[in-house]
């Protein structure tokens, strides 16, 4: 079982939910998935849940609480996604997971029995999500939470694109750690720098040059910015041995264009 949130690591919330878990099914093996996302950030919350459960068996239960609206209209859900399941709010937060699902079933969790009473208006992490996903540790079947929603929110995801110049257009969704800028540009959408014909592949940002696309860090100096698909298969911009994001001021929802220079000509100019 993951645990994907956007709590922080400060306060006991985390704990608490994995104690109500493990307070159900004891054998539960907790993953904590990433508990930093930003503040109400759900789409940057569902991103990383994508990016993240490729690692994970069949089977796994997933709990994402990026959950701004908690006590309001919006609906607790549980869903199927090829063979895994997940366990939330419906606010979007599985807008990702949801996009990318070849085969998915979605049920609003109604039934009261499995859940934590009585139930904060302020905590549906641990009164809600976290005792469900604790009894389908358990045992019990998805289709016991509730009834089928055909209509689970999905928010809008921002998809890249090939222009007719051959230019791959996208952005910036996420920022990591270290400063590197993850965006939506999927390695599929990345030409093959040793088949394609043309000059080599370069990458702007916010409309700025930034740098050539590489295999590895290392292809270019210290203080150096270029761009790779990184281990999540999407197309990454970096700075080696530096902080990308802060030193060049990339955000999220920066423009991102990568495209093939020309080769200089190698036709001899005709002396005058």
């Amino acid at each position: 079982m993951t645990f994907l949130t956007d709590f922080g690591t400060q306060d006991p919330f985390v704990g608490i939910m994995k104690g109500v878990v493990l307070g159900i099914c004891p054998d539960a093996a907790l993953v904590d998935l990433c508990h930093e996302v930003p503040p109400h950030d759900i789409v940057g919350g569902s991103f990383l849940l994508h990016t993240a459960v490729g690692a994970f068996p069949a089977g796994t239960i997933h709990v994402a609480v990026v959950d701004p609206g908690v006590g309001g209209e919006r609906r607790p859900i549980l869903a199927e996604i090829d063979g895994q399941v997940f366990v939330g709010p419906d606010n979007g937060v599985l807008s990702y997971p949801l996009a990318a699902a070849g085969r998915c079933a979605v049920r609003r969790l109604s039934v009261e029995a499995f859940w934590r009473h009585p139930v904060s208006t302020s905590f549906h992490g641990r009164d809600v999500f976290a005792p469900v996903a604790g009894h389908l540790a358990a045992g019990v079947s998805p289709d016991c939470f509730g009834p089928p929603l055909a209509d689970p929110v999905r928010l809008e995801i921002p998809q890249p694109r090939v222009d007719t110049a051959g230019r791959v257009q996208g952005e910036v969704v996420w920022v990591d750690r270290f400063g590197n800028c993850l965006t939506n540009i999927p390695r599929d959408l990345v030409p093959d720098t040793t088949t394609e014909r043309g000059g080599p592949l370069h990458v702007w940002v916010g409309g700025r040059p930034l740098g050539r696309l590489v295999g590895t860090f290392s292809e270019v100096g210290a203080g150096e910015a270029g761009a790779l698909v990184g281990s999540a298969a999407y197309l990454e911009l970096f700075c080696n041995r530096g902080n990308l994001a802060r030193d060049r001021q990339v955000r999220i929802g920066d423009p991102v264009c990568l495209r093939r220079s020309q080769k200089p000509s190698s036709r001899r100019r005709t002396p005058v």
